[in-house]
């Protein structure tokens, strides 16, 4: 029994000097030199333990075993390892990187953790950089912006109060020493007119960062003092920023009869060539059109495609076609039939 116990005892100071890193250290350690939120969710079964227990450390330390070293590795590992009260700790130790807290906090959000509203506040503002992937998207996000996603996620799942997650929205949007977030953005793109003080703070963001989510907020309040607005960035032909798209998306939400003259020389400007060739254009280019009564819009649209058919390079023709079969196959199908296009044949050929 001692000879036992004397072999357990050798064997437990031999791991204490060996000092290996545990699979919760080699996950946290990738996570920090990636620094990356995958938010792409696989119904896979993973062996988190077998996958992490083949990691080697070591390879980090050599840039030529950079690529062969980097394990994609999900977010639901953490899941797998960690408890509660570690995921806690991790969501507010600064000392590792911005991925490993965000990650904490939406496992603790998928477990309907009821500490998650202190968690955003205490977070919000957290402007350290991340990279966030989507499938084979990637792109660089804010901490704080990420906090307020997964928290909103937690909100539709009931994890998080409705009037919590208003605050939490009034939060990023008036806090004046945070960027604006991509998760405003998105809240923006549908928020309705609340009253004028939210007005405002909108105006003032719009003018002083430019961005389509936030004219068509502003767009939604029907202030007259905006139309000039609107209207003079359908012609500013800025490439540094997208002035028409967000114009078009504004008008798009408020078709005012103001716009109509412009849309004629936008139209126009399209059609000489002043413009590119650009989708996001002609998406949205024909969706204000159609957002006033139909009988201008069919008319505008059917004016507008004789005068494409007569341009030198008709390089807009296939591309209006096509946004008119995808939003409107029915109303306007006389039109898709007057103006074929080779390209968008395979489109609407089953409804001739």
């Amino acid at each position: 029994m001692k000879s036992l116990l004397g072999i357990l005892s050798s064997l437990l100071l031999i791991s204490a000097c060996c000092n290996s890193p545990s699979n919760l250290d080699k996950l946290l350690f990738v996570m920090d030199y990636f620094n990356c939120v995958d938010l792409y969710k696989s119904d896979h079964y993973y062996n988190v333990d077998s996958i992490l227990e083949q990691i080697d450390l070591s390879e980090y330390q050599h840039e030529d075993n950079i690529v062969r070293a980097h394990y994609r590795l999900p977010n639901s590992f953490l899941d797998s390892i960690c408890t509660d009260e570690q995921l806690i700790e991790l969501v507010y130790n600064k000392s590792h990187s911005a991925s490993v807290r965000v990650t904490a906090f939406s496992t603790l959000a998928s477990r309907g953790y009821k500490g998650l509203e202190k968690m955003v506040l205490d977070n919000y503002k957290d402007t350290t950089t991340l990279t966030v992937g989507d499938y084979d998207y990637f792109y660089t996000e804010y901490a704080g912006s990420m906090f307020l996603m997964y928290a909103d996620d937690a909100r539709k799942r009931g994890y998080i109060s409705v009037q919590d997650s208003l605050m939490n929205d009034s939060l990023a949007l008036f806090t004046p020493d945070i960027p604006l977030y991509d998760f405003l953005r998105e809240k923006l793109e549908k928020m309705p007119p609340i009253d004028d003080t939210h007005y405002s703070r909108i105006r003032e963001l719009y003018i002083n960062h430019p961005c389509e989510e936030l004219l068509m907020a502003l767009a939604r309040y029907h202030k007259t003092n905006d139309l000039e607005l609107i209207a003079d960035e359908l012609e500013n032909f800025n490439l540094k920023e997208p002035h028409i798209e967000s114009a078009l998306s504004a008008i798009a939400v408020w078709p005012h009869p103001f716009f109509k003259n412009k849309l004629v020389k936008l139209r126009d400007a399209i059609i000489a060539g002043k413009l590119g060739s650009n989708i996001r254009e002609v998406d949205r280019f024909v969706n204000a059109v159609m957002a006033y009564d139909y009988s201008w819009a069919h008319q505008f649209l059917d004016t507008s495609l004789a005068l494409e058919r007569k341009a030198p390079k008709k390089k807009y023709q296939a591309l209006i076609v096509d946004e008119l079969h995808s939003n409107a196959r029915k109303t306007y199908m006389d039109l898709i039939k007057k103006y074929p296009s080779k390209q968008c044949n395979c489109l609407y050929h089953d409804e001739e």
